[in-house]
């Protein structure tokens, strides 16, 4: 129970949360058996947490005419999904 095939297949499909979730459970496990692991798990934690994932700024554009499709605009967007019925 070392964690290392869930963290594969979280790598191949990043946005998957059943994978994800599979990797936090194992991750949780290893920790309750292996205080140095939980250690080393609580400091990566606390350093991931003050990462800057970028300045913030986004600057967004619709042009060209009617748009006849969901228009989103905004940054870091993961795992969206439309669900678009009667288009023409």
């Amino acid at each position: 129970m070392t964690g290392e095939a869930e963290c594969v297949s979280l790598s191949e499909a990043p946005h998957d949360v059943e994978r994800a979730q599979a990797l936090s459970e194992v991750l949780r496990r290893r920790a309750e058996q292996d205080s140095l692991f939980q250690t080393g798990l609580m400091q990566w934690q606390q350093r991931a947490q003050t990462l800057n994932t970028g300045g913030g700024d986004t600057s967004n554009t619709v042009s060209g005419g009617s748009q006849s499709g969901p228009v989103v605009q905004g940054r870091d967007f993961y795992g969206i999904n439309f669900n678009v019925s009667g288009q023409e």
